[in-house]
C-alpha cells in the first residue's frame, strides 16, 4: 500500500479546465514498484476510485473543487 499528498499522471488527476495535473514522476514510481493500492488527494475533482494494470487507485477527497463537503467516504477493505 502506498499514500502519497497527489496522484500519479494520468490516474484521478483531471482538474476542471481538463487538465492532467497528476505526478509523472509517481507515475513512472507506481509502474516499477506496483503496489497493490494506492491511495491519494489533492485533486478535489478526481474523487473516486479505478482498477488499473493490477493497482487500485483511491482518491477518497471529501470536498469538491470549491472546498464544499460534497463526496461520500471512501471505504475500502485490504
Amino acid at each position: 500500500m502506498l499514500i502519497t499528498h497527489g496522484p500519479p499522471y494520468g490516474i484521478l488527476d483531471r482538474v476542471a479546465s481538463g487538465e492532467q495535473v497528476g505526478c509523472i514522476d509517481l507515475f513512472n514510481a507506481m509502474k516499477r514498484v506496483q503496489p497493490k493500492l494506492h491511495v491519494f488527494g489533492h485533486i478535489h475533482e478526481g474523487y473516486g476510485k479505478i482498477g488499473k494494470e493490477g493497482m487500485i487507485y483511491i482518491n477518497p477527497t471529501i470536498c469538491n473543487e470549491k472546498y464544499a463537503p460534497s463526496n461520500s467516504c471512501v471505504v475500502y477493505d485490504l
